[in-house]
């Protein structure tokens, strides 16, 4: 097999690969979009209906404040990964704009395995922190707020899993256009 037969067959693998990454960044994009649309959908109604009845009824239900805060947390955390995703976290531009193109991808991947590699870390420490919250409800809810320490873990295993998605796209792509599929 000649060295040329054997690049194109390696670009062919690169570009189903990056495209099967790109796919699943996209459905999962989709799904934590459309979540967060909920949450943020959830949020206005409960506070609408918090308004509604101060003003117009004679008491208003304790519950809304409490379920408007869980809300915001998921809705929060669902958006953390589309903002990696989409390459729009707060980082340091500044040391960035200094390298070249092949530098700025070696400073990309190492950004990314660093948040990766911190959130799976931590994973197993925020888990341990939702199992506390088995033996507790909420006040107004009194749903277990396992649920609620549970977006801990949820974030972090977000984070990875976008990190480590853009980490792969940021390697396997030969330009620097970021990572958004």
């Amino acid at each position: 097999m000649s060295h040329s037969s054997q690049t194109t067959l390696i670009t062919q693998y690169t570009s189903k690969l990056e495209g099967f990454i790109k796919l699943i960044l996209r459905m999962a994009d989709r799904l934590f979009a459309l979540l967060s649309i909920l949450a943020l959908l959830g949020i206005v109604a409960v506070v609408i209906l918090q308004v509604f009845s101060r003003f117009l009824l004679p008491s208003s239900p304790i519950w809304t404040e409490e379920l408007s805060r869980y809300l915001f947390v998921y809705l929060i955390v669902m958006g953390s990964g589309l903002v990696i995703s989409k390459n729009q976290h707060v980082r340091l531009e500044l040391f960035q704009s200094g390298l070249n193109a092949a530098w700025t991808k070696v400073y990309q991947v190492f950004c990314h395995l660093l948040a990766g590699g911190f959130s799976i870390y931590i994973l197993p420490y925020a888990y341990k922190y939702a199992q506390i919250g088995r033996w507790q409800t909420s006040p107004a809810l009194e749903v277990p707020m396992y649920w609620a320490f549970l977006s801990v873990s949820f974030f972090f295993a977000l984070t990875a899993f976008y990190s480590f998605m853009s980490a792969l796209l940021v390697l396997l792509e030969r330009d620097d256009q970021g990572v958004s599929p």
